[in-house]
């Protein structure tokens, strides 16, 4: 499980000629990252002086982006396995009447969790923005890293919802797929941006 992985041990693999962990993993991961340093900002507001007002909103926050992080880190290894069942599916024997929908199955299939890694940095991005308004200034840049990773995990993520497109028959379906990653994408840099402009306010460079 890539997840029992000491870091080294997961950058090792991901270096690795083994095409999983990939892209996928690594834009979950990015997520993750995400979420945990909007925790850590949190943390290091909550009960300090000065921070009275937005200790409320901060704890609703923290307690979503524990929840975030842990779904983030779980379909880092959801990933690579259903990449290998697309590999997989590639595999089926080529006299099998079955083979083209075994494939086109297994790529729908494959797209349900990047589509659920770019849900999870969009919401991130969201919550960075109310870190970056309302959190402890001294860790503005942190927070900024947050969107930063969760932006990564968004594109990343799209990424490979696009590839797998590539292999897929033209259909309702992927009409609406493209339309959803389409919309994923200009909000997630709505929220990137918006972002950067607070923390450009409050650093005031």
């Amino acid at each position: 499980m890539l997840n029992d992985m000491k870091m080294y041990e997961f950058l090792d693999e991901l270096a690795s000629s083994s095409p999983t962990p990939g892209g996928g993993s690594a834009s979950a991961l990015l997520c993750s990252i995400g979420a945990s340093l909007l925790c850590m900002v949190c943390r290091l507001t909550i009960g300090k002086k000065d921070y009275e007002e937005s200790e409320a909103e901060l704890k609703k926050v923290l307690a979503e982006a524990e929840i975030l992080r842990k779904r983030a880190e779980g379909l880092i290894d959801e990933d690579a396995r259903v990449f290998n069942e697309v590999m997989a599916a590639y595999q089926t024997p080529r006299d099998n009447p079955l083979r083209p929908n075994i494939i086109q199955d297994a790529l729908k299939n494959a797209n349900s969790v990047p589509l659920q890694v770019a849900e999870i940095g969009i919401r991130v991005l969201e919550l960075s923005k109310v870190v970056a308004f309302k959190g402890n200034v001294k860790s503005i840049s942190d927070a900024g890293v947050a969107a930063l990773a969760a932006d990564g995990g968004v594109r990343g993520s799209i990424l490979n919802v696009r590839i797998n497109m590539q292999s897929m028959k033209e259909d309702m379906s992927k009409g609406e797929l493209l339309t959803r990653v389409k919309g994923m994408e200009e909000r997630a840099k709505i929220l990137f941006d918006e972002v950067n402009g607070v923390i450009s306010f409050k650093l005031r460079n």
